[in-house]
Order: structure tokens, then C-alpha cells, then sequence
């Protein structure tokens, strides 16, 4: 899935338009509008502030990853050799 979609996705599932998701996220609604339909690319600010507010990984963002945050292990997993 590509960026844009992912991005409109959440945005909707929030019930936000997009002029209410760029005010939030200080973008213009046009550069929102640009990164929906993958004609742009966010900044790493922007892709920053759009994961904090959706609360989700960049890589999600992106499209890297299908789970929308990846979970931290606090004990770290070591092997016998």
C-alpha cells in the first residue's frame, strides 16, 4: 500500500478532513492533498508529526510495515551459542 492511501485511510477512520488534518499537523491542505494521491512526498518532519498524531510507525506510514506500531520488547532476547 502506498503512502497517499495509508495516509487518507487514517484520516478518514478519524472522520477528519483534509483541511482539518493539515491545520493540525501545519501543512497546507494542497500538500495534504499532494501526499493522498502520491504525487508528493512528505518531509520526514511531516511523516514524523502524521505518526504521532495517528499514532503509528513511519515504516506504517509508508508503507514498510502492515502493523501500525511495532511493539518493544523491554527485555532483550539473547542465544546460547
Amino acid at each position: 500500500m502506498k503512502y497517499g492511501h495509508r495516509i487518507a485511510e487514517l484520516r478518514e477512520q478519524k472522520g477528519w478532513t483534509q483541511e482539518e488534518l493539515s491545520a493540525s499537523i501545519g501543512i497546507s491542505r494542497a500538500a495534504l492533498s499532494h501526499y493522498e494521491k502520491n504525487r508528493r512526498k512528505p518531509d520526514y518532519e511531516t511523516l514524523n508529526r502524521l505518526a504521532d498524531l495517528f499514532q503509528v510507525s513511519i515504516d506504517y506510514l509508508l508503507g514498510r510495515r502492515d502493523i501500525p506500531r511495532a511493539s518493544v520488547d523491554t527485555e532483550p532476547t539473547f542465544s546460547e551459542p
